[in-house]
């Protein structure tokens, strides 16, 4: 559906926002008198649904420049978009508009998720009691150093971590609910035990019926692994039929290149799904692991001039602190000293990757 002017600017209206991300578990009588009492149909509710419940209000001030710049991008590739699928500017235009109004109060990341995941969105709507029957999937993305939560066609909810993507379809037909996932999630997923959703990645997949669970299967690392918080799951090699059940408060890894699963009790689930609320968590965990991690989350490249410093294990525990904070627990406990290079302008008026180096502190010992 297009959004008509009216719609637009209800979706200006803070009351209207806090009115419509609540709708979703009223009954059908508070549903109606919602519409009545805003003058919108069922499927314009649904897409305000869709809209504002993708963005999160936060108090991080983004730098203004890479603000203007990267909405600049934004709308470039939109209209890039738009050109390739023969379609001309339409009034999700003016929706773009209306959510870059409110720039200064959004996290930067999570704002360009927002519109990322409105664009990607194919035109299918979304309505409540009813089932869609396109075939083609939609790709969700968190951009890097972001967090993004999807809703799944059956009510579902997903957590993208970082630099993750999760692929579904518009609606969940046939035997299994299917989904693909590239990066790191934290899944709760509604319960059918007739209907299993099966969550894919390249070298395994995990199946559920209703449960609460993490899967990190980032395709540069060598692992997969899937820890279970509640109910239950089976874990499906690529290359085998057998299933490998996991118990709730259990983690396990699959080895990609062994073909093996080792499964153990966690003591801090935390440790595991922290990320979700905002927390990173270390548990004995080797600083080249740490330093994987602090890339991803902070959107930074990490250089480690002494390899050894990599192999140091370390306990660590971090909620909202800036990585410049976070390199200063660190270095009270390890002999690191930490230097930040100036970002460089590019060609194309961007900056490049913010660039942190970690050297040894070779006036330091610390036991």
């Amino acid at each position: 559906m297009e959004p008509e002017g009216k719609l637009i600017k209800l979706l200006a209206d803070e009351t209207f926002q806090d009115a419509i991300r609540t709708s979703k578990d009223a009954t059908a009588e508070e549903q109606k008198a919602l519409m009545i009492s805003y003058g919108i149909r069922a499927e314009e509710l649904a897409y305000a649904y869709k809209l504002l419940t993708a963005m999160k209000l936060e108090s991080v001030q983004p730098d203004a420049a890479e603000v203007a710049y990267a909405l600049a991008r934004l709308k470039t590739q939109v209209h890039e978009k738009q050109e390739k699928r023969g379609r001309q500017a339409s009034s999700k235009d003016k929706i773009l508009l209306l959510i870059t109004r409110v720039a200064a109060v959004l996290a930067f990341p999570l704002l360009l998720t927002s519109i990322y995941l409105f664009y990607q969105t194919n035109s299918t709507d979304i309505t409540f009691g009813q089932e869609q029957t396109a075939e083609n999937y939609n790709t969700f993305f968190a951009s890097p150093g972001a967090k993004t939560q999807v809703v799944l066609p059956d009510g579902s909810l997903v957590w993208l971590n970082s630099g993750s993507s999760l692929s579904c379809p518009p609606v969940f037909s046939g035997k299994l609910r299917r989904v693909h996932l590239e990066g790191e999630a934290y899944f709760e997923v509604v319960s059918n035990k007739q209907v299993p959703l099966l969550v894919e990645t390249d070298h395994l997949s995990v199946k559920v019926y209703g449960t609460k669970f993490n899967v990190n299967a980032f395709a540069d690392e060598e692992i997969i692994e899937t820890t279970l918080v509640e109910g239950k799951v089976t874990m499906i090699p690529a290359n085998e039929r057998k299933e490998y059940a996991l118990e709730p408060g259990y983690a396990a890894q699959y080895r990609i290149d062994g073909n093996e699963i080792t499964a153990w009790r966690v003591e801090d689930m935390d440790a595991f799904t922290g990320w979700k609320d905002g927390k990173l968590l270390f548990r004995n965990e080797q600083f080249s692991n740490i330093v994987n991690d602090l890339e991803r989350w902070y959107n930074v490249d990490i250089e480690l001039k002494d390899p050894s410093l990599g192999r140091l294990n370390l306990y660590a525990t971090f909620v909202d602190e800036s990585i410049e904070q976070v390199f200063t627990i660190l270095s009270s406990s390890i002999p690191i000293k930490v230097d930040y290079p100036a970002r460089k302008r590019q060609a194309d008026g961007s900056y490049a990757r913010r660039k942190i180096v970690v050297s040894r502190d070779h006036n330091r010992i610390i036991n």
